[in-house]
């Protein structure tokens, strides 16, 4: 009898709260309920953003190039070993001067092998796995044979190209094992390797860092970056003490059939949460491969919209934003450079705490059930 009778006593306080709960909902709606709007993100605008990303353009000519022998300001003096030309116009790659090609391939990541046995002074070419070219080490690109036996250098050099992209460099030796090796997971995305000392031995031609190359996430064979060559980049790294043995240099090259110099996916930084009503700053940061001004566009998710000033590549932007009302908001944001290229977009999540409506119920129940808690009461056995 006691279990019983406790059942039944359990049974009408659980539906008391049942029917409260109900009448909360009925009553007051469910807007009561916290929930994530679908306006928040407004899809009209990211098709639109999807829309103008630009349109199919490969230009230009870019090198992957290998010196034997390299000092900053030696100019002509330095020692070219290997230099294969990515040329757009005739679809080809070549072993410039030695009369050689292969079809140049695209939209994919395709690898550059260089077999270098500097104690018989001699090398093989290999593009994608296939045989494009051998000849003495010592020969060099015009076959002057004035190379010595070292390897000095790697150079990624754009000649006035839109961008290429390279990933997973290194340099093996035969029977042994990876001595260098870089897949630009260690740089910060947006980072131009310049020669500042941070850039993991990286620099622009003769130390200039007008010649650097950014960091990027446009493309990349190992997550999460590669290394955006473009315009007037010429990105070299040294190397020392390579003077004999048998060495594989392996590089990877992705050649788009689209115009990728857009700035990169820009960075946003800021609370992740606040109160409605309050004033937040975001800082957005995006690099231009090319070095262009680039100004932000902003969908902050609660229907509103803006554009900032242009700004030089690379440097922090901060733009305030208010939300009126509690919810979760996704802010949305791409960059445009001075060139009208439009970049990749990267979300922000935000979250404004649920409003306090407790004595907003109180008040409208109340108003519609003046009895409703004496019945509560009762209900409840209160």
């Amino acid at each position: 009898m006691l279990l019983g009778g406790r059942r039944r006593e359990m049974k009408t306080k659980n539906f008391g709260k049942l029917l409260v709960i109900g009448l909360i909902i009925l009553f007051v709606g469910a807007s009561a309920i916290p929930s994530i709007n679908a306006s928040n993100i407004d899809e009209s605008k990211l098709n639109q953003i999807d829309m103008n990303q630009v349109e199919p353009l490969l230009e230009g000519t870019s090198y992957f190039i290998l010196l034997s022998d390299y000092t900053d300001g030696a100019g002509q003096e330095n020692k070219w070993a290997v230099q294969i030309r990515f040329d757009s116009g005739l679809m080809i790659v070549e072993s410039e001067f030695d009369t050689v090609s292969l079809p140049l391939i695209l939209d994919q990541w395709t690898e550059i092998k260089v077999d270098i046995d500097l104690d018989s002074d001699w090398m093989e070419i290999f593009y994608d796995g296939e045989f494009l070219h051998e000849k003495e080490w010592t020969a060099g690109p015009n076959n002057g044979y004035d190379g010595v036996l070292n390897i000095g250098a790697v150079d990624l050099f754009a000649y006035g190209s839109s961008a290429v992209f390279y990933d997973d460099l290194s340099l093996e030796e035969v029977g042994g094992s990876v001595v260098w090796s870089d897949d630009f997971s260690s740089y910060s995305l947006g980072q131009f390797l310049d020669g500042d000392g941070t850039d993991g031995g990286w620099k622009g031609w003769d130390n200039d860092p007008i010649y650097g190359a950014a960091v990027v996430d446009i493309q990349e064979l190992s997550v999460p970056h590669s290394v955006a060559v473009v315009g007037d980049t010429d990105l070299i790294h040294e190397y020392d003490g390579y003077t004999s043995g048998h060495y594989i240099f392996t590089a990877w090259i992705y050649v788009p059939t689209e115009n990728l110099n857009t700035p990169v996916k820009p960075t946003i930084d800021g609370s992740m949460e606040g109160d409605p009503g309050t004033s937040y700053d975001y800082v957005f940061n995006s690099v231009d491969p090319d070095g262009d001004d680039v100004k932000y566009h902003v969908d902050w998710g609660d229907g509103n919209t803006e554009v900032s000033d242009f700004n030089p590549s690379g440097s922090d932007v901060t733009i305030a934003h208010t939300w009126a009302t509690s919810g979760k908001y996704t802010i949305t944001a791409y960059g445009e450079d001075s060139s009208g290229l439009i970049g990749p977009k990267s979300t922000f999540q935000v979250t404004m705490p649920k409003e306090k409506t407790v004595s907003y119920l109180y008040q409208r129940i109340l108003e519609r059930f003046p009895n409703a808690f004496l019945i509560l009461r009762q209900l409840l056995g209160l």
